[in-house]
């Protein structure tokens, strides 16, 4: 994190002073995020001659900042501050750099002599560059609405090799206003690593804002998304977010993810809080947490042999923005 983290304080030192724009009309926003991630993958296969027993944990920290530019202007006038994007129709360019570090410990011990793998105990470190520009249009009078977005990254693999993986993504997306905060989008995008697979992902999305009582809104998210992959199995993934908003400055909610892979063992279920709080009229702080259990489908024979997997991750981020003129 050396490497931003100096920047990184700057700017959430800004963010904390440059409050004197408490109107309601905004054309820019600017923002610094920091996740972090806690992979664990342990297997243990039992034969009749003996055990071997793998664990690989990672270790992963983000450090996010954006820029957006709202260029037909943002008006939080009405409704939850956090959903004034969708509530005004507005339309942006945004730019995003994030540095990614990670570190990956690997255990290995085996006493049986069908399988005669050397022990191994050794941690890897690598790290790497994000950059992302999206575009989004919106008609306020017609509801119709485009996107389209690049994503660049560069990658320093652990342990193997000084080279570096480059990974570049496009996508174009579009979709409508079905009613006054009711929309529905189609995304297609496309991931090009240099030397290694493509993947093609389809996604469709709705976003629903409606009112709960007399005082409280809530919001429903829903995603669908395939990822076809050149090697491997495709993988689809539902995504459900349910918010909820007492005030127009304070939000929380829940949202569950669940991913197969076909041709595959694995299924991936994830469940995350998330809350977010406007401190003042354009300052927003937020947190999250989440957890994910992959699904192994049940112990593994083969050959007489028994494997048992339990992969499981933690995640949690916090992230602050401010909007101004």
């Amino acid at each position: 994190m050396r490497h931003t983290r100096g920047a990184g304080c700057c700017l959430l030192a800004g963010m904390l002073v440059a409050t004197s724009g408490f109107a309601e009309e905004y054309d820019f926003e600017i923002g610094l995020a920091f996740d972090s991630a806690q992979f664990d993958d342990n297997q243990t296969t039992t034969s009749p001659g003996g055990t071997l027993f793998n664990s690989v944990k990672t270790d992963t920290d983000d450090l996010s900042v954006f820029g957006r530019w709202y260029f037909a202007g943002l008006s939080d006038h009405k409704g939850p501050r956090a959903r004034a994007v969708l509530v005004d129709r507005a339309s942006s360019l945004s730019v995003a750099y994030s540095r990614s570090d990670q570190t990956t410990s690997v255990f290995r011990i085996s006493d049986d002599p069908s399988f005669p793998f050397p022990p191994l105990n050794a941690e890897f470190d690598s790290d790497g560059d994000s950059f992302a520009v999206d575009f989004r249009y919106v008609d306020r009078d017609s509801g119709w609405f485009g996107n389209a977005g690049l994503l660049r990254s560069d990658t320093t693999p652990f342990g193997f090799t000084d080279a570096s993986v480059d990974a570049a993504g496009w996508n174009l997306g579009v979709g409508k206003y079905l009613f006054e905060t009711t929309t529905l989008g189609l995304d297609v995008g496309e991931v090009n690593v240099t030397g290694r697979a493509n993947v093609t992902v389809v996604e469709v999305s709705f976003e629903h804002l409606g009112d709960l009582g007399e005082r409280w809104q809530y919001a429903i998210d829903i995603g669908y998304n395939r990822a076809d992959r050149d090697f491997g199995s495709d993988l689809d993934t539902w995504r459900t977010a349910i918010a909820l908003y007492p005030t127009r400055d304070f939000e929380f909610g829940v949202a569950v993810e669940d991913g197969s892979a076909n041709n595959s063992f694995l299924d991936n279920t994830g469940i995350e809080g998330f809350a977010s709080w406007f401190v003042t009229p354009n300052v927003r702080l937020s947190a999250r947490y989440g957890v994910d259990d992959v699904n192994d489908s049940g112990n593994l024979s083969f050959g007489g042999a028994t494997t048992v997997r339990d992969t499981d991750q933690d995640s949690f981020g916090i992230s602050a923005s401010i909007r101004f003129k």
